[in-house]
């Protein structure tokens, strides 16, 4: 697939079919979305896949899944057949910029940017167009418990989560009531040489 037509394609699946989505799909899907860029080459991000259908279930709930099914939303955090929780770890860049590589960018330990969370995000990104590229659907969920999903799945404590991503194959799902505002115009966005 080309890649403008897998970024068109990408949006927030919210139902899937109970298909199992093959272990070498999903590796595809981590692999590609390990590569994202970070500062100093860190490389702090990290993933949990969980595809057991009671660790995810104790996620859903974790997640407050319940609160949306009440919206008339689908159960769709426990029917996806694929949880990948993206985390990050600040100590990590924190120890990266004290390498000597990095001498003098000891002012980058007062960063004005988490870019920690920002790499997180570059990775998510990948993750979210890997899953497009392999005839998946993904979904992004913040997470009311991120503390709870950390210990439920044995994350170190140095390594933050910072959400979880849903892979699998879409079945028909209410689309967000959002897209009707549709894309805002390029020359809202886009400043060229000055705002």
């Amino acid at each position: 697939m080309e890649f403008s037509e897998t970024v068109r394609r990408r949006r927030m699946v919210r139902n899937y079919l109970p298909d199992p989505v093959p272990a070498d799909v999903l590796d595809r899907v981590l692999d590609r979305a390990r590569r994202a860029p970070s500062a100093g080459f860190t490389q702090a991000q990290s993933f949990v896949a969980v595809t057991g259908a009671d660790r995810r279930a104790e996620i859903a709930r974790l997640a407050h899944e319940d609160e949306y099914v009440a919206a008339g939303f689908d159960p769709w955090l426990s029917l996806a057949p694929v949880h990948v929780i993206i985390c990050t770890s600040e100590a990590a860049y924190r120890a990266r910029y004290s390498e000597p590589d990095k001498a003098g960018a000891a002012d980058a330990q007062d960063w004005p940017v988490p870019y920690w969370y920002v790499d997180a995000g570059a990775s998510l990104m990948l993750l979210l167009l890997a899953a497009v590229d392999e005839g998946l659907a993904a979904g992004f969920a913040g997470s009311h418990s991120l503390a709870g999903i950390q210990e439920l799945l044995g994350i170190p404590p140095e390594v933050m989560p910072i959400g979880l991503v849903t892979l699998g194959y879409p079945a028909p799902d209410r689309r967000s009531g959002s897209l009707a505002r549709g894309w805002k115009p390029i020359e809202g966005v886009v400043h060229r040489e000055r705002w």
